[in-house]
C-alpha cells in the first residue's frame, strides 16, 4: 500500500513539474521591413500618345508617337524636383506636354528628365537624391507601313482557351483615298467582314478606334471597334456586335492575344 502512495505521490509529483515548466509560447510576428517598399530615387518616366486632340481622350502608353498627337511626359515619381529637356526647350513638373507636327516625321528626338528629392538614407544610405535618364523615340506618319494594329491577330477572352483570328486590313477607298479605312474580318468567329468603306478611323501608333455605323454589310458591328498593341507585345481588341444583325441579340466581346503577322 505504502509502495502505491509512493508511486502515485512520484507521478503527481513529475506532472505537476511537467506542466509548469510547460509554458504557452507567445506567436511572434515578424515586423515588416520599413525598406521593402521603399525605392531609390529615378528619374524613369513615361511617354504618353493622347489620341485626339479631346482633352479627355484615351492616353496609351508607347515608346513612338504619330505626328500631330499630343504626347505627354510623365514622371513615375511624386514630390520631387523635375527638370526636363526637350530638344533645346526646358520644362519643370510632373508631367511636361508637347505637339510634334508634320515637320518632326522622321525624326529621332531624344528627352532627357533630371529629378532631385530627399533620398530614404534609411534603407539606401549610398543616395544622393539625383537621378537622370534619356529616352528616344520616333515620330511618324500616320499612313506608315508596317503599322503595328495591321495584320493577323489571334484573340480570346480572358481566361478563355477558344480563339479566334481576326484580320486588320487598311484599304484606300474612294473618295477619301488614305489611310483611315480598315476592313475587319472575323469580328465574329464566323468570317464575317466588314469593309472600311462604312466607316473611318482615327489611329495612334499603338492605338486605334472607330466610331461604328449602323448600314450597310457593317450594321452588326454597330458599336464601335477600339485596338491596343500595348508596350509588353499584348494586343487587346473591345467591340459589340449584333448576332444575325438582329439587335437583340448583342454580343460583347473584350478580347486579349497577339498579331500573327
Amino acid at each position: 500500500m505504502k509502495t502505491l502512495i509512493k508511486i502515485l505521490l512520484l507521478t503527481s509529483v513529475f506532472l505537476l513539474v511537467l506542466f509548469a515548466c510547460k509554458k504557452d509560447q507567445l506567436e511572434i510576428t515578424k515586423t515588416a521591413d520599413p525598406c521593402d517598399c521603399a525605392s531609390e530615387v529615378s528619374a524613369d518616366f513615361d511617354i504618353l500618345e493622347r489620341h485626339s486632340q479631346i482633352a479627355n481622350s484615351v492616353l496609351i502608353e508607347t515608346d513612338h508617337v504619330f505626328a500631330n498627337k499630343q504626347v505627354i511626359f510623365r514622371s513615375s515619381l511624386n514630390d520631387a524636383e523635375y527638370k526636363w529637356y526637350i530638344g533645346a526647350h526646358i520644362e519643370t513638373g510632373q508631367e511636361a506636354f508637347k505637339h510634334f507636327t508634320t515637320q518632326w516625321i522622321g525624326s529621332t528626338i531624344p528627352i532627357t528628365l533630371v529629378v532631385k528629392k530627399e533620398p530614404n538614407k534609411i534603407c539606401f544610405p549610398n543616395d544622393d537624391g539625383y537621378d537622370s535618364i534619356t529616352k528616344t523615340f520616333n515620330v511618324y506618319t500616320h499612313c506608315r507601313e508596317n503599322y503595328l494594329l495591321e495584320g493577323t491577330f489571334r484573340m480570346a477572352s480572358k481566361n478563355s482557351t477558344d480563339s479566334i483570328d481576326i484580320e486588320l486590313e487598311f484599304k484606300e477607298y474612294t473618295p477619301w483615298n488614305d489611310c483611315y479605312s480598315v476592313d475587319i474580318t472575323n469580328f465574329d468567329g464566323v468570317g464575317s467582314i466588314c469593309p472600311g468603306n462604312y466607316f473611318r478611323v482615327t489611329k495612334s501608333y499603338r492605338y486605334l478606334h472607330s466610331a461604328g455605323t449602323a448600314t450597310g454589310s457593317c450594321q452588326s458591328l454597330g458599336g464601335g471597334f477600339r485596338a491596343w498593341h500595348h508596350l509588353n507585345g499584348t494586343c487587346e481588341m473591345k467591340y459589340r456586335y449584333y448576332k444575325d444583325n438582329d439587335i437583340s441579340q448583342q454580343v460583347q466581346k473584350h478580347l486579349f492575344g497577339r498579331k500573327l503577322n
